[in-house]
């Protein structure tokens, strides 16, 4: 735009100076300046026709806090460079429901192709709604400008909570997943004595204190879990806390899934809210996954979840010790003691 600007004001100088004098030379200054400024449309012109792009995520999650890479994927099947691509991006968070915009800039060389990167900082867990809305090229003056093919197809980047490690020192003194009842009635552990490599949180304290040998807990994947995790939704509860507070808790419900699922015990998930009721079976990584994107969908997005992830048997509860999560972050063992 200022470069237009500087142009219109520079032929309206020479156009004056053209009326106001004689001079040959006013008239081929002017008359170039004119030239000029048809070989820029018409190169703006062929630049449009041979530039085209799209949005190339390799991915659609990320970890709050962290910054949205987005790939705008630009071909030039051109004979001559392009200096002034921009690409504007419309994005949308869930959480705000609001439309927004920002433009990612870059050139490409006669018949190449390019990758622009623009970047896209998330603070709270969210599903983050994108596309190009428009791609330009501009001459090598900036004075014309034109819109390139693109595609215009909406993707979604889920922004997950944190995990961390924080319940690991409590469900270790736990022993294994049986809590207070000193039993292990699914045999989720073998013992035997450390090796190098091992994770210092598999020691059985107890046992090598006894033994005086340094042992450790060797988890096995069962067949039926002997964990279940509660979560307490309240809807209502819900509008009552604040962004910080909800990613608060989507950071514990996540993490305290992830802690138990590192110590190699598969596990179940249930939660009602309103007339929702997930049962949800956590036994890998992509489960796990899977999970949090529910999670951010319901919370944050408000959105009807239909996936439900059940073990092809009745969960016998009487034998399963369960975990209870309130909206606060606090844990608690199935008596109702805190789990801190």
């Amino acid at each position: 735009m200022k470069n237009k600007v500087v142009y219109v004001l520079f032929l309206g100088i020479l156009l004056i100076a053209y009326l106001m004098s004689d001079s040959a030379y006013a008239s081929l200054a002017l008359g170039t300046a004119v030239v000029l400024l048809l070989f820029l449309a018409v190169q703006t012109w062929y630049l449009k026709r041979h530039i085209s792009g799209r949005i190339n995520l390799s991915e659609n999650i990320i970890t709050r806090g962290d910054s949205i890479r987005i790939p705008v994927l630009v071909k030039n099947t051109g004979k001559l460079p392009v200096t002034q691509i921009c690409a504007r991006i419309k994005y949308m968070d869930a959480d705000s429901g609001k439309w927004k915009n920002f433009h990612v800039y870059g050139m490409v060389e006669r018949k190449g192709e390019i990758c622009m990167e623009g970047y896209l900082k998330t603070f709270h867990c969210s599903v983050v709604t994108l596309y190009l809305e428009r791609l330009t090229v501009s001459d090598y003056f900036g004075i014309f400008s034109a819109v390139c093919d693109f595609e215009s197809v909406q993707k979604e980047m889920y922004v997950l909570p944190w995990t961390n490690i924080s319940m690991a020192d409590a469900l270790a003194e736990a022993g294994d997943f049986a809590g207070k009842y000193g039993e292990d009635v699914y045999e989720t552990y073998d013992i035997r004595e450390f090796r190098n490599g091992d994770d210092v949180r598999q020691i059985h304290w107890k046992l090598t204190a006894k033994m005086d040998i340094l042992l450790v807990r060797e988890y096995l994947k069962t067949s039926e879990s002997g964990v279940m995790i509660r979560l307490d939704f309240d809807k209502e509860k819900e509008k009552a806390y604040s962004k910080e507070e909800i990613d608060s808790f989507l950071d514990k419900a996540s993490s305290l899934s992830w802690e138990i699922l590192r110590w190699g015990v598969s596990h179940y998930i249930l939660w009602n809210r309103e007339n929702e009721s997930i049962t949800l079976f956590i036994e890998e990584e992509e489960n796990f996954i899977e999970y949090q994107m529910i999670l951010i969908n319901m919370v944050v997005c408000n959105r009807k979840v239909d996936t439900t992830y059940f073990k092809e048997k009745v969960i016998n509860e009487e034998k399963i010790h369960t975990i209870r999560m309130d909206l606060e972050g606090k844990v608690y063992w199935e008596d109702g003691t805190e789990i801190k």
